[in-house]
């Protein structure tokens, strides 16, 4: 008999509920949105927030063309930064809601 990994079996349950692409953008968003905080200030809480993920692209809204500015510049930090939390190259792109 072998042993599968808690995350092994996991990831089983979720693909035959179909519902593996559901988590991963939640995953996506509850990280990123948690990292924006981490990676700019505590003010950028109320003036962004990621709402969206699909194929690779996570969609940021921004209130504040200060805080866009800076995030643009730092756009592939913010990318290696999150998908290293995430533990794989989920989020290939930033698009923005501003």
């Amino acid at each position: 008999m072998s042993w599968s990994s808690f995350k092994d079996l996991a990831d089983s349950a979720i693909d035959k509920k179909g519902i593996k692409g559901q988590i991963q953008e939640s995953l996506v968003l509850e990280s990123a949105n948690r990292i924006l905080v981490d990676f700019l200030s505590e003010r950028a809480n109320d003036k962004m927030s990621a709402v969206y993920f699909k194929a690779g692209i996570l969609t940021i809204a921004v209130l504040d063309d200060n805080f866009l500015e800076q995030l643009l510049r730092d756009k592939d930090l913010f990318i290696n930064k999150l998908n290293s939390r995430l533990g794989d190259n989920i989020v290939e792109d930033l698009n923005f809601l501003s």
